[in-house]
């Protein structure tokens, strides 16, 4: 269970610094810039879910009315459903999925009729397929992934009954944009295991062997076109690269991998263009950039990376159109903001940036 709870200490703290300054922050509920981006923050210290605007003009962030919402206990995943309507949120300390409804009228979440439902033994990471059919939670102590089937109408997410075993502890599920393929990392086990998803049942099914990663493998992105998987290995300094065959999905690990990032690395992200990768770096408390070579998914790191955050940073996450770019600093209780250079995808932090959240800010998730 280490790969969540190492961090308690730093909970301890950054409970602490969110008490202070959460009152303080930047950005006003009252103010609605934009009705097109949203983004999320599940805080784990609070217990609570933060949801914000993202200004299309400056990328600042904008409260929703009555923010932050409660979840259940520890809230360590957050997943928007493709329409951006509805909002999954995993409770790992009490083994449950909040599941939150957004009114567009009035720009305010609210529990679903049911919420929070039951998702497993602590359940860690949650993956919604991009029809919006199915997610996906890792049940970490139990080494497996459990299905469940989404309401399309409400929301509201039942158990299929199905469930595949993955390697030790998968703290992480991620699927393709093209909906064919799920990946799950597998902390303990210091690989990561592709598997083919039934598109009439969710069902999934291991697309060849699992792939050794460098050491606790902790987050995974998958670019756009669904060529190209990336890992953040939080046990190590580096970011291991992988193709996904189309046909197949079997994986295959690119030349130069594992790449060096920064001191454990503990998220990973792809830009929409697909051209840049960023990796938030938990005990350097700084985000790594880098370039895609080509047409490869070969990583080079961008010139004047990395670039600072602030504490312990948890969550990196790119705003549709990769003008601006988010990260969850976890023992600080804010998001710092950057605006992304188009042409080097190089940051530079928005002025007035981090905004406070709760306490323990642990994972970003963006919805339109």
């Amino acid at each position: 269970m280490v790969g969540r709870r190492i961090q308690a200490r730093w909970l301890m703290v950054s409970t602490l610094l969110a008490a202070v300054v959460v009152g303080n922050s930047v950005v006003s509920a009252g103010h609605h810039p934009s009705r097109g981006i949203y983004i999320y923050s599940a805080n784990q210290g609070g217990n609570t879910l933060s949801a914000f605007h993202v200004d299309p003009e400056t990328g600042h962030l904008v409260a929703l009315r009555g923010a932050p919402y409660s979840t259940g206990h520890f809230p360590v995943s957050v997943a928007v459903s493709p329409n951006g309507n509805f909002v999954y949120v995993t409770n790992q300390g009490g083994d449950s999925l909040s599941v939150f409804g957004l009114n567009r009228r009035d720009d305010t979440l609210a529990p679903i009729p049911g919420s929070p439902f039951p998702a497993g033994h602590y359940p860690d990471a949650i993956a919604v397929t991009p029809d919006g059919r199915f997610a996906y939670v890792t049940n970490e102590d139990d080494d497996l992934i459990k299905v469940l089937q989404l309401d399309s109408v409400d929301g509201r997410p039942q158990d299929s009954g199905l469930t595949v075993a993955t390697g030790r502890h998968p703290i992480a599920v991620t699927v393709a944009p093209n909906g064919r393929v799920a990946l799950a990392a597998n902390f303990y086990g210091d690989s990561i295991q592709a598997f083919n998803i039934d598109q009439q049942t969710g069902a999934l099914a291991a697309a060849g062997p699992r792939m050794p990663t460098d050491e606790h493998p902790i987050a995974i992105a998958i670019s756009p076109d669904s060529r190209f998987a990336y890992v953040a290995n939080y046990g190590s300094t580096t970011v291991s690269a992988f193709s996904i065959d189309a046909a197949s999905g079997k994986l295959r690990e690119l030349e130069g991998s594992p790449y060096v990032a920064g001191a454990k690395p503990y998220s990973v992200t792809v830009d929409g263009s697909g051209r840049h990768v960023y990796v938030a770096n938990w005990a350097g408390h700084d985000v790594s950039a880098f370039d895609t070579i080509g047409d490869s998914g070969v990583l080079q790191e961008v010139a004047g990376s990395p670039y600072k955050a602030d504490w312990f940073p948890y969550a990196v996450a790119v705003a549709p159109g990769d003008r601006f770019l988010y990260v969850a600093n976890n023992g600080a209780g804010n998001l710092s903001e950057y605006a992304i250079d188009p042409r080097v995808g190089s940051l530079v932090p928005l002025k007035d940036s981090p905004v406070a959240v709760d306490a323990g800010p642990y994972a970003l998730a963006i919805g339109e």
